[in-house]
């Protein structure tokens, strides 16, 4: 109810995330009221394929699929044990949490050459609850840490067969 939305004082809000379970047309009439009362971002969950093609003609900004989201993270997980977690920035590149393997034990990120080998930058590493943003070349890393990546999904893949 438009009138419902108001009360909450609704217009105050930049964003508003509908997650309205598996009422399709309540979803879907949320997200057209709230457009219509100009709410700057708008995140909608959406059921299926249809639900998201018109939650993307009504203009909602985000449209997120936790089922299939969740799926894919598993899926990925299970098929590589070195994954603890990633990003998808795109279609091309993602952001990677790795465990370092025996390979990598002791040695520094220099002498792995990670950027100048295999393209791909490393953001932070996790070392015994420590983390330490923008590492530098010195940085040693030990067996266990959590290596966080950035770079092409095909670079992080050779670093991860080639490297680890």
């Amino acid at each position: 109810e438009e009138s419902e939305l108001q009360s909450l004082g609704i217009r105050n809000f930049e964003y508003v995330i509908v997650a309205i379970g598996a009422n399709i047309q309540a979803s879907t009439l949320t997200t057209l009221l709230l457009k219509e009362l100009n709410i700057p971002n708008i995140w909608v969950k959406a059921q299926n394929y249809y639900h998201h093609k018109v939650l993307e003609k009504i203009g909602a900004d985000r449209i997120i699929h936790p089922e299939k989201d969740m799926g894919v993270r598993i899926a990925q997980s299970l098929s590589d044990e070195n994954v603890l977690n990633y990003i998808d920035l795109s279609d091309e590149y993602s952001i990677v949490e790795l465990s370092a393997t025996k390979k990598l034990h002791l040695k520094s990120i220099l002498e792995l050459g990670v950027r100048a080998r295999f393209g791909c930058s490393i953001l932070a590493v996790k070392h015994n609850g420590d983390i330490q943003l923008s590492p530098s070349p010195e940085t040693v890393i030990h067996e266990c840490d959590c290596l966080v990546l950035m770079g092409h999904k095909r670079d992080i893949k050779r670093f991860e067969t080639e490297g680890m």
